[in-house]
């Protein structure tokens, strides 16, 4: 679907970032910082743009609307919007208080399954950044519980896991790599420890940085 206006767009990226919505001045304040006189006329045509945007796409009734107003909160409707964001932050939040081991690792999957990447990763604005980086933090923690979790039964799961998030997660993360490392050397995989650290070592390269001292120390503790 595509949005006639930037403010519907805008509108849009923010409201789909949070399942309960935004007060009004803080949409106007996140989205149009330096046009506050003009910040209600701005929301609103964002307001008629995502719902003739939505309007189109769905073939819904003129009346129907996508995008209500709560108290003083603007949210999308959660009568025709599901979104793996507000998915994700579910699974985040059963994870910690499930009511039993395997509701959180159902829950940690159901994370890791969810996350494909960046958290609006076409958009450049200050509000999405700490949002973006929220995500892959709580992904990466995701996968680190869930490896433990899988390596004390079957540690070849356990670095699938691992895998995956450096594949889709971070694939600069030291952390993950040197857990990768460590469960290969259990296995008596020494080739395969020589390949993690290679693979990590020409990952940081992409970004002019060399393997930490940790990381290297855990490289050379494990190979002998």
């Amino acid at each position: 679907m595509s949005f006639g206006r930037a403010e519907g767009r805008d509108l849009f990226a923010l409201l789909a970032a949070s399942k309960e919505g935004e007060p009004t001045d803080s949409v106007i304040e996140r989205l149009w910082p330096d046009e506050v006189g003009r910040g209600n006329l701005r929301l609103e045509t964002g307001v008629r743009d995502v719902n003739a945007a939505m309007r189109h796409a769905t073939r819904l009734a003129t009346e129907v609307k996508f995008v209500v107003k709560v108290g003083r909160r603007r949210r999308l409707s959660a009568a025709y919007f599901d979104v793996d964001w507000w998915q994700f932050q579910e699974a985040y939040v059963r994870s910690h208080t499930g009511e039993d081991e395997a509701v959180r690792v159902r829950a940690l999957r159901e994370m890791l399954a969810l996350y494909q990447g960046p958290l609006l990763a076409d958009r450049d604005d200050l509000w999405s950044l700490p949002l973006r980086h929220a995500a892959e933090t709580q992904a990466v923690n995701a996968a680190m519980r869930l490896a433990e979790n899988e390596r004390k039964r079957d540690p070849g799961r356990a670095l699938d896991v691992l895998t995956l998030a450096v594949d889709r997660v971070d694939r600069y993360n030291e952390v993950l790599w040197c857990q990768i490392m460590t469960v290969q050397a259990e296995l008596g995989r020494l080739p395969a420890v020589r390949w993690a650290f290679q693979q990590l070592t020409e990952r940081l390269a992409e970004i002019d940085l060399v393997p930490s001292r940790q990381a290297r120390q855990t490289y050379q503790r494990l190979v002998g």
